[in-house]
């Protein structure tokens, strides 16, 4: 599929860069699946077919499969899976805060991130936004807030053990005096009001780009390589699949993995099981086990 190794390395960190959230990722999967071929089912209703290059969406979730017009007697599914959540922090409901002068974002770690890491950083707020008519819409902004360290000579043992307490030292800084609500910045962004903002789910992430570094250009820097880039790596061997007559093979990107996957669209819930069932059923084999 790639002409080059810094091809690859340029497509996996465009897919970061699109992907700085779960929902964000999902919609880059559906994308690029699409233009490979795959044609998008509603989970929702009934499958009129489940052969060929298909796949669902559910939240931050996707699964994609590739399968035969016929089963080979004793055929299986051949899975790979990864997850498109990363550590982070989550924005919590009504969640500016005031404090020493500043306007704040409220939030509460999401996942295991080095919290360390996240100081001193150009952070952006992204995530999905719900409307009152039903409508989901992705957002995300560009650099708008910070987790400032505190000057050396303000706490000179900064550098024999810095202890940050999840609660009162990592809220971004986002403004002196903000004009407008947060919510009716965010709504503006995506061309709706403020007041039409039925629902939200926001993450705080690092804006930085990806970038290839080292004297012989060996490494690549990057946030989100947990789990992005094994999802990338996935994503594109399941671009150039072709039906084997035999297996159904099987992409399974799930979300939450950072926070115990057991949500409707994670690892321990039931999205890959729902979505094996009604392939199995599409060939009329039965899913009861033991059959």
């Amino acid at each position: 599929m790639f002409d080059s190794a810094q091809t690859h390395i340029d497509d996996l960190a465009d897919f970061v860069v699109a992907s700085p959230t779960s929902y964000h990722a999902a919609d880059q999967i559906a994308v690029r699946l699409r233009q490979a071929g795959f044609e998008q089912v509603d989970e929702r209703a009934s499958y009129e077919s489940v052969t060929g290059r298909r796949f669902v969406v559910r939240d931050g979730a996707v699964i994609a499969w590739v399968a035969p017009e016929e089963l080979a007697p004793k055929a299986g599914f051949r899975i790979v899976g990864t997850h498109t959540d990363s550590p982070s922090f989550k924005v919590k409901p009504g969640a500016l805060l005031r404090s020493a002068g500043w306007v704040e974002l409220g939030v509460e770690i999401y996942g295991g991130p080095l919290i360390n890491s996240w100081l001193d950083r150009d952070l952006g707020v992204a995530g999905r936004i719900v409307t009152r008519d039903g409508e989901t819409h992705l957002v995300r902004t560009g650099p708008i807030a910070r987790i400032p360290q505190l000057a050396i000579h303000l706490d000179r043992g900064a550098n024999d053990g810095l202890k940050l307490d999840k609660q009162a030292h990592t809220q971004p800084i986002l403004a002196v005096d903000l004009k407008q609500p947060l919510i009716e910045h965010l709504a503006s962004l995506i061309g709706v009001k403020g007041e039409d903002v039925a629902f939200h789910d926001l993450f705080v992430f690092d804006t930085q780009r990806p970038g290839v570094i080292g004297v012989e250009r060996e490494f690549l820097a990057s946030g989100r390589l947990d789990n992005l880039a094994c999802t990338h790596a996935a994503l594109t061997a399941m671009e150039s699949v072709e039906s084997t007559g035999r297996d159904v093979a099987v992409f399974a990107a799930f979300d939450h993995e950072e926070v115990g996957s057991a949500t409707p669209s994670g690892a321990a819930g039931p999205i890959l099981q729902d979505a094996l069932e009604r392939i199995a059923a599409g060939y009329g084999r039965c899913t009861d086990h033991g059959d």
